[in-house]
């Protein structure tokens, strides 16, 4: 059985800056902003809604304004996903993923409605996002430092999963060097350095299994300070010819509803 949920709901505000860009590569610049909410929605799942728009400048001077809009639920069981992914490039809608998915007795069957109808099916071992992120946490609690996983976030076109591989550093509960509004409720937590290394896995495109030295490059991977309750900070995005930092901004943590007197 999956682990029990353990987000609480908040929202966070993360200012997106360019780490890294290779001489050779297509990023010569980037800006923006990302923020994520974690809605106890209701009693028998957990919403995400997350925007992140951004400006991107290549080395040929020229600019794109990007809008990528999620929104997503996923019951407390693990047993069915919603998803609702939606890219807009200068204003103009470029990419969209609609669809749901449902543990069944004969694995995850996900029905998929954009970019195109259709049907796909994946083994029973597939994760979905935050039954993911609640075993990380679980396994950090217990001194656990890796996890395997095949994942599935209804990225587009809807038909694929990530073969992630992530590692758990020890513990820590110092605050030092975190003064946003909110932060105070993250006293006394413990957290952990966490990186997820993302591969592309089963129905992906054979062209994206790219190989260095006989060893299989990650599509990206994502660094950042995972909080047991569900908050990051100290974001690092590498997509192998640049890298993205995110700094958290803005926190704040609205009220949770409580199930147990429902």
């Amino acid at each position: 059985m999956p682990a029990p949920a353990q987000l609480v709901p908040h929202r966070a505000v993360y200012d997106i800056s360019l780490d890294r860009a290779d001489e050779s590569g297509t990023i010569a610049s980037f800006q923006g902003r990302m923020v994520i909410e974690v809605i106890a929605s209701d009693c028998d799942g957990i919403a995400t809604n997350s925007r992140y728009v951004f400006q991107s400048g290549s080395a040929e001077g020229s600019t794109l304004l990007t809008d990528l809009r999620t929104a997503q639920w996923e019951a407390m069981d693990a047993s069915s996903f919603r998803f609702l992914t939606r890219r807009y490039d200068d204003a103009k809608l470029t990419e969209e993923t609609d669809g749901n998915a449902e543990r069944t007795g004969a694995g995850v069957q996900i029905a998929i409605k954009s970019p195109a109808e259709g049907r796909v099916r994946f083994g029973d071992d597939v994760m979905f996002p935050t039954q993911h992120l609640n075993r990380l946490i679980e396994l950090a609690r217990a001194n656990k430092h890796t996890l395997s996983a095949r994942l599935y976030e209804g990225a587009d076109p809807g038909t694929q999963i990530y073969d992630t591989f992530a590692v758990i550093g020890s513990a820590k509960h110092d605050e030092q060097g975190l003064s946003v509004s909110g932060a105070e409720k993250l006293k006394g937590l413990a957290k952990w350095p966490v990186t997820i290394s993302y591969f592309p896995g089963e129905g992906s495109d054979p062209k994206e299994r790219e190989n260095a030295g006989g060893e299989e490059v990650p599509v990206y991977a994502i660094s950042s300070t995972l909080y047991e309750n569900g908050v990051s900070r100290d974001i690092l995005l590498d997509y192998g010819e640049f890298s993205l930092r995110g700094k958290l901004s803005t926190l704040s943590f609205p009220e949770k509803n409580d199930c147990a007197k429902e």
